[in-house]
């Protein structure tokens, strides 16, 4: 089943593309940066999602409910700023930099407060925990009736290709439940950036955007050694004198990444080597923007903004939550989801209630299905035919084809996702079937009229079925048209 999501402090999307990914729908996201905000709607807007680009502190949730349309929120997420927290900010102090956006926190819990999500999720940095507003937070989200699991989780044991220590705070009104588990199956910078085209030749504009310096910059660039080497390796007479005195913290700033191991924190300073250890393993320069995002699990065509200044691009990606990271949680939330809507802990009245709430249209499977077409060079599609006798998901009527995007519950396929509940079973088979009846009415009725038509199910955009579906989807495309 596909479950509503909104997203508060979306940043540039990584939050909304690890939900995208884990099959939720994104109902509406809030950001107040001009230049995330941007971005967010350039990957986003062709998904059906709502940005509201304001502070949060003046947006109306009443705003959001309307848009789910009396449908449930089933997840809640969010990653208010953090850096008060951060731990650049508190080196060597025992306290949160004071920050008006500590307090941001409070907002999250007033939108889970006022739209009352099955589920809640909320990301940070670890120091977080020790201040006194969160922990009252979390008291006032106990009260209505969430119980808070926390964890502090290294993204790296999530195949996430960096060093990354995140606060994870998760909570249900359906039952008890904590943060993903990680496999530990680590993910080398190697793995992330290896197959990339060099930076220098590169026809993508973001890939290029990498720093330029002065001849004593480069030097010092130059002198340290590939795939892991730091300043510690200079010959003495480069040593800058900030770097001499003893005590000096920042041991990896102008170092390098190493291909073989995951990567150091990607920060908001990443396109710059005096922020910390971001020079490429092997070729004489800072990482690109891009390579910063893929350390980040962006996907290797996510589209940053030229015309955005670099260190704004640079604090977009550095402070993004790692896409992947996002959607192993949010995968986690949507199984707990599917245990209490889809086995025996509801009575019949509310899970068919449950149930009709369910969003049809615009779903996620529907979503990824356009996305992969868009990929493959199929981008000229359309939503409605009037003249159709029936509503397929997906048309080219120039081709006269039509893709079926099928729930594999609601449609009755034989697999795993398309087993009935336990109770009630006979209303279910009795729904289902006039379900399977109908879809087989439109696909003659589609036929008698000359279109082909190819039906996608759910389960065959599992990551592993991909590159299968692919195939299938340039057949149908190909063939010739009737």
């Amino acid at each position: 089943m596909s479950y509503n999501a909104v997203d508060l402090f979306a940043g540039c999307g990584g939050m909304t593309e690890g939900l995208f990914q884990a099959g939720f729908i994104v109902v509406a996201a809030i950001e107040s940066d001009t230049h995330a905000a941007r971005t967010y709607r350039a990957n986003n807007d062709q998904r059906g999602v709502t940005l509201f680009e304001e502070d949060i502190r003046g947006v109306d949730s009443s705003r959001i409910r309307d848009l789910l349309d009396r449908q449930p929120l089933h997840l809640l997420a969010g990653c208010p700023p953090c850096q008060g927290f951060s731990s650049i900010r508190t080196r060597n102090k025992k306290e949160a930099v004071t920050d008006p956006r500590n307090d941001l926190i409070w907002e999250y819990v007033r939108f889970a407060e006022e739209l009352r999500p099955m589920v809640i999720m909320l990301e940070n940095v670890p120091a977080l925990a020790d201040y006194p507003g969160f922990r009252s937070a979390m008291v006032r989200l106990e009260e209505l009736g969430y119980s808070p699991k926390m964890a502090v989780a290294d993204v790296a044991n999530y195949g996430v290709p960096q060093r990354r220590k995140r606060l994870v705070v998760i909570a249900s009104l359906l039952g008890d439940i904590t943060p993903a588990a990680g496999s530990g199956q680590l993910v080398t910078v190697r793995d992330a950036i290896g197959d990339l085209e060099s930076a220098r030749v590169t026809q993508d504009p973001i890939h290029r955007m990498f720093p330029t310096h002065s001849e004593e910059v480069q030097r010092r660039i130059t002198a340290t050694p590939r795939d892991g080497g730091s300043r510690t390796d200079w010959p003495t007479h480069y040593t800058l004198k900030c770097h001499q005195r003893e005590g000096v913290g920042f041991r990896d700033v102008y170092g390098r990444l190493s291909w073989n191991k995951v990567s150091s924190t990607i920060t908001g300073g990443c396109l710059n080597p005096s922020k910390g250890r971001f020079l490429h393993p092997e070729e004489d320069r800072c990482i690109s923007a891009r390579e910063a995002s893929m350390l980040q699990t962006f996907p290797r065509h996510y589209v940053f903004l030229s015309d955005v200044p670099k260190a704004a691009t640079a604090l977009m990606i550095g402070n993004a939550l790692p896409p992947e990271f996002a959607r192993q949680q949010a995968a986690h939330v949507s199984r707990h989801l599917d245990g209490f809507i889809m086995n025996d802990v509801y009575d019949n009245e509310k899970r068919s209630s449950i149930m009709r709430s369910v969003k049809n249209k615009n779903t996620a499977p529907e979503l990824a299905v356009r996305r992969l077409l868009c990929d493959m060079g199929y981008r000229h599609y359309r939503l409605k035919g009037s003249s159709l006798p029936c509503r397929p998901d997906i048309i080219f009527p120039g081709k006269h084809k039509a893709i079926f995007v099928n729930g594999c519950f609601w449609h009755g396929h034989d697999c795993p996702r398309g087993q009935l509940p336990q109770t009630n079973v006979a209303f279910w088979q009795t729904k289902i079937e006039e379900n399977r009846s109908r879809d087989e009415r439109n696909y003659r009725d589609l036929t008698d009229m000359g279109w082909t038509y190819l039906v996608v199910w759910q389960c065959q955009l599992k990551e592993s079925n991909k590159e299968s579906l692919r195939h299938v989807l340039k057949e149908f495309m190909s063939s010739k048209d009737v």
